[in-house]
């Protein structure tokens, strides 16, 4: 019984230092998290408004930074549009550190700075809306329509949207049918009088619609 107790023991003093490891809460790098580090100031620069555009960024950090992290997100959607890091090199001695990306897209982006110090800590500043980017296009009008040339129940539609280029084209041929098509063909299988729509997406995503009768005989 000895002999198993002493066994028992050792066991357990050897298991001990990978069960402290194991249960070792994880350093998170969230904002706060290092205490002599804080982002003072941040500027925002794009180049255009239009995109692409080349977005400056500055950011002033008090304490010892070793690396700024500049992220930039879609406010609607999350999706990370563009990125940039100021590592300590380049960084002056005052902390001002400086980068840029490129925003391809038109949208409303949110841009998140992440201040690096020592070890794995880290603080954040996260400037809602800070970035808006059009397309060149919204302020363009555009005026959708389309001519039909028809050959018994077959008909071909031909987009003359003008203005604006479009991008997207959504048809409905009045009998349930639908297309995607810029200029698609379509053949009936009833004679009829039908009521066709076609909706237009511009490059901003704007859209406007237009209907004509079409008579199949």
């Amino acid at each position: 019984m000895k002999r198993k107790a002493i066994l028992f023991v050792i066991v357990l003093l050897v298991l001990m230092p990978f069960t402290a490891m194991a249960s070792a809460p994880q350093v998170s790098c969230k904002g706060g998290t290092c205490s002599n580090l804080k982002i003072t100031k941040v500027t925002i620069n794009p180049t255009s408004k239009t995109a692409p555009s080349k977005v400056g960024f500055t950011s002033y950090i008090s304490g010892p930074v070793k690396l700024v992290q500049y992220t930039v997100t879609d406010s609607k959607t999350g999706k990370v549009a563009g990125s940039c890091s100021s590592y300590c090199s380049k960084c002056t001695k005052k902390g001002i550190c400086t980068c840029s990306c490129i925003i391809k897209e038109s949208g409303t982006y949110d841009v998140k700075v992440t201040a690096y110090g020592s070890g794995s800590c880290c603080v954040n500043m996260v400037k809602k809306a800070a970035i808006t980017i059009s397309s060149g296009e919204k302020s363009k009008k555009f005026v959708p329509g389309f001519k039909s040339v028809i050959s018994g129940k077959k008909v071909t539609f031909k987009d003359t949207t003008s203005g604006a280029k479009p991008m997207k084209w959504n048809w409905n041929f009045g009998d349930g049918s639908r297309s995607t098509v810029q200029n698609p063909t379509h053949t009936y299988k009833k004679a009829g009088i039908y009521k066709v729509y076609l909706t237009v997406y511009s490059i901003d995503n704007s859209y406007k619609s237009v209907s004509n009768k079409v008579v199949v005989k």
